[in-house]
């Protein structure tokens, strides 16, 4: 590939401030500097992280680390194979560089910066990387491709992404013996045995000035991603004196910040339920189940081969299958299986989608909410997220804008299904019949690509309250707030139930306004209270279950200790939160229905009558079995057995996987114990004074993924205490907090 913008760059230069936990403060003199300087900082603390998904987006893993090692596309496993297809498949690199071209001369200079940067780094460094990756060949300098590909990888993380190997595997009948999701990969994804809503989350409250003790706005932000791999946030603060004051954090190589504050507006994100992808159910020709009708017009699918080199092996060919609409996919003994009757193409609002340097850094130049607002309406860059914000004259917002596939209520009704929820994808299945024209994605006027729901048809709510969203829909933002039932492509859903952690996140926040008005402490530990809902509703019941006399006598003793909390020393937590992951999922488990004007309350009332309670005690068995095998204590301390682990070093952490918790944590079976691997990153709990922000924060993990760094542990100490700390943001502030002497680097 030819790199975008070969012609000479202009000098680049940067100095680079750290404050305590290595948060690089960079500042430039105009956007090139800027990128320049971020990667820069960004590969000092993660230069083998940075490379690795330069290789995937590259499509080339299996060339350098063999076709069946394990990798993740987005958030679901998979072996390098099926990686280096579907990058190879969904990443148009003559689309995305159109598409960048398009792009504003600040975001470019942005990217030219970030490529140099990066580039500086690693000549200055080739004799010295850290052991992940010293001496591998697919440590390579980088061009601007690598950078727009990893951000269009990004965008897709909700949509394709999750559907990779059911893309890159899909054949017709007459191969059906290769149409086979890989062994490995599910294998790998029954292990992990995470609740859906572990591959994606998030909380996000912000609050007006009605609700604040300084009348101010005030968000707390605590979005859930992965704790490794390329998801991952880093923090940073950017800075072009006269144009650009920003921090907070971005995903691993992304060149801005995408959750964050400046001196006048703060914001976070959550995943949202919109539909950012959707399948068009082909009707096949009966004599060729690789053509399709159209309005009755034969279609042949376009047959593309991919080939791959492998590590020490000759290279593989494979197939995919495009249509109109974008490639074929195929899952093999469902619905969505390809028979010679249907196929099923999917289309992604995202593929193209790298709008979010011109869209998050409009986001940073914001002067208030409706500003801010305003740039999420014009580039709708913001890819699978919700987005809620307050500023300092206190106005809050909460807005479901973002990319998603525009199709009115009337044409769905018409053209469409949606599903139940599909094992191993991100959102609902939403089908459109493909094989009439009229069912296309439609076009609306203003919008930066055809086929994108207008953000006029989306959702908005300001309040001088509170919003709030814990991956819901809009419809559960505040129960106070009347917001109109929009189109079906904001989240239609057969069963409309808040979850769990909704339902505790307007809980808390009601609680604590009866009483007194949040600050930025009494915000943070209010969402890191770690109170399991559940408890509330189902402990009570569980204990009198236990008299019954077939109960599990060990198991009902170590319940009745527990706290109802999620803390390191609540005793029982563990065990149930394994009971609830396998109660939660039974029918008919509440005896009070949902009740949608009373969504905290309902549905509630656990029914235990007969034997749905020998059901109940069955699964509270069943989940001690689990510790029994594990070597682990029924009553243990949750901060004994729920941990991060640092080489040797077992860090406790606190937080729940089921049952509502807000401080969500999902951890992993290890050595006696859970390993955590995703749950709390980013926390940040931002307000506002008469100078500018004032905000705390916590990157739960830490910023580096080098055991050797000094920042490859200590913010996750902190965050087993639960403590954030101060964000220095003004120019004396980072000067009383520098770590060493600033750098500054020039081109």
């Amino acid at each position: 590939m030819c790199p975008v913008g070969a012609a000479a760059a202009p000098r680049a230069e940067a100095t680079i401030t750290r404050t305590e936990f290595g948060v690089p403060h960079v500042k430039a003199k105009d956007y090139r500097g800027l990128g320049f300087g971020i990667a820069y900082a960004e590969a000092e603390d993660n230069i083998c992280l940075m490379a690795d998904t330069y290789l995937s987006v590259s499509a080339q893993r299996s060339k350098y680390l063999g076709s069946d090692a394990m990798t993740r596309v987005g958030l679901v496993p998979a072996n390098n194979l099926d990686s280096d297809v579907y990058y190879a498949t969904m990443l148009d690199a003559k689309a995305l560089r159109a598409e960048f071209k398009r792009r504003s001369s600040d975001y470019r200079n942005l990217v030219s910066g970030w490529v140099a940067g990066y580039n500086r780094f690693l000549a200055e460094n080739r004799e010295r990387l850290p052991a992940d990756c010293a001496g591998q060949p697919w440590v390579r300098p980088i061009t601007s491709d690598d950078v727009i590909r990893s951000l269009s990888s990004f965008s897709m993380l909700s949509g394709t992404a999750a559907a990779a190997a059911k893309i890159t595997s899909a054949a017709p009948p007459s191969a059906g013996a290769t149409q086979n999701v890989s062994a490995a990969v599910a294998s790998v994804f029954d292990a992990v045995s995470l609740p859906e809503d572990a591959r994606l989350g998030s909380n996000g409250w912000a609050f007006g000035g009605d609700a604040t003790a300084n009348g101010r706005g005030l968000v707390v932000g605590n979005p859930h991603f992965p704790w490794f791999g390329p998801n991952r946030f880093y923090q940073m603060h950017l800075t072009i004196p006269g144009k650009l004051d920003v921090a907070g954090a971005g995903i691993i190589n992304q060149p801005f910040v995408g959750i964050g504050f400046n001196k006048d507006v703060a914001w976070t994100h959550t995943v949202d339920t919109a539909a950012h992808m959707t399948l068009f159910k082909l009707k096949l020709d009966p004599a060729d189940a690789t053509a399709y009708f159209v309005d009755g017009k034969r279609v042949p699918m376009e047959r593309r081969e991919i080939r791959i080199q492998i590590k020490d092996a000759e290279p593989l060919n494979r197939t995919v299958y495009l249509t109109r609409y974008g490639p074929i996919l195929a899952i093999p003994d469902t619905p969505y299986a390809w028979t010679r009757d249907t196929a099923f193409a999917v289309r992604d609002a995202n593929r193209t989608n790298i709008r979010g340097g011109d869209g998050w850094l409009a986001m940073g130049r914001a002067r208030n909410v409706r500003e801010l607002r305003a740039a999420l309406a014009k580039h709708l860059h913001v890819p699978f997220l919700n987005t809620m914000a307050a500023d300092r004259h206190g106005d809050a917002l909460y807005a479901d804008i973002s990319a998603a596939a525009n199709v009115s209520a009337a044409r769905f009704a018409k053209c469409g299904t949606v599903s139940e929820p599909t094992p191993g994808f991100l959102q609902r299945i939403y089908t459109l019949d493909g094989s009439r024209s009229a069912c296309g994605w439609e076009t609306a006027t203003g919008t930066p690509e055809q086929g994108l729901l207008p953000a006029s048809d989306m959702a908005t709510i300001y309040r001088r309250d509170f919003v709030q969203n814990s991956n819901d829909s809009y419809r559960w933002t505040n129960p106070a707030a009347e917001i109109p039932e929009l189109g079906p492509m904001m989240g239609t859903d057969p069963k409309p139930l808040p979850d769990m952690r909704t339902r505790s996140g307007i809980q808390e926040i009601r609680a604590f306004l009866a009483t007194r008005k949040f600050d930025i402490d009494s915000g943070a530990a209010t969402m890191l209270g770690n109170k399991n809902f559940a408890a509330g509703l189902a402990l009570a019941p569980m204990l009198d279950l236990c008299k019954r006399p077939a109960a599990p006598k060990r198991a009902c003793a170590a319940l009745a200790k527990w706290d109802g909390m999620a803390e390191i020393d609540s005793r029982g937590a563990m065990l149930f939160s394994l009971f609830w992951g396998k109660a939660a999922v039974r029918p008919d488990l509440w005896t009070r229905a949902f009740d949608p004007s009373n969504i905290v309350a309902t549905p509630s009332s656990l029914d235990t009558a007969g034997t749905k309670g020998d059901a109940l005690l069955a699964d509270l068995a069943a989940a001690a079995e689990i510790l029994d095998k594990m070597g682990i204590a029924l009553d243990a301390p949750l901060g004994d057995v729920q941990f991060a682990e640092r080489g040797d070093e077992r860090i406790p952490i606190s937080g729940g996987m089921t049952g509502g918790v807000l401080n969500y944590t999902a951890a992993l079976p290890t050595k006696a114990g859970f390993a955590v691997v995703h749950g709390a990153s980013y926390v940040q709990s931002v307000t506002f004074d008469d100078d500018g922000p004032i905000a705390k924060a916590i990157l739960t993990y830490s910023q580096s993924v080098d055991p050797k760094s000094p920042h490859y542990a200590d913010q996750t100490r902190e965050f087993s205490k639960k403590k954030l700390h101060r964000f220095p943001f003004d120019a004396r502030e980072i000067k009383e907090q520098a770590i060493g002497t600033p750098k500054t680097i020039r081109e």
